[in-house]
């Protein structure tokens, strides 16, 4: 599963640390070869096409530029020829999906890029501080 995502890549909870885009499966990880949500074409989705047992479902995380209609309709059409579901979100959104979906066993792949732009909520600064906190707690 993808516990956390930076502009430089993702981290899984086994540790792993992926740089860059990535394709990701209940059980392994691949490196994803394109640049941005501009890459994604036949070529690039083509390897969710080839795999057996086919996947229920491809989660496509674009990063954080919205989903288009030029886009949504270059994939939706190619994925449909191959009878492959998609849901195409923001990369936030679509790790959250990938995490659900694999956690009820559901033959189901991501592939995600990491966002340009990562935004920081009140709660990820609690848990900031209180990991700091812990780090450099001396225990009596």
């Amino acid at each position: 599963m993808v516990d956390t995502y930076s502009q430089y890549g993702f981290r899984l909870n086994n540790d792993l640390v992926v740089m860059g885009p990535m394709a990701i499966f209940p059980k392994s990880v691949l490196s994803w070869n394109v640049n941005n949500h501009h890459d994604i074409n036949e070529d690039s989705l083509s390897l969710f096409c080839a795999l057996e047992p086919k996947i229920d479902l491809l989660v496509l995380g674009i990063g954080d530029v919205p989903v288009t209609p030029e886009l949504s309709k270059r994939i939706l059409g190619f994925m449909r020829k191959h009878k492959i579901n998609i849901e195409i979100l923001k990369t936030e959104q679509a790790c959250a999906t990938f995490n659900f979906l694999s956690a009820e066993s559901r033959v189901v792949a991501a592939a995600l890029i990491p966002p340009a732009h990562i935004t920081v909520n009140e709660n990820d600064m609690l848990q900031s501080k209180l990991r700091q906190e812990s780090l450099y707690k001396v225990n009596d």
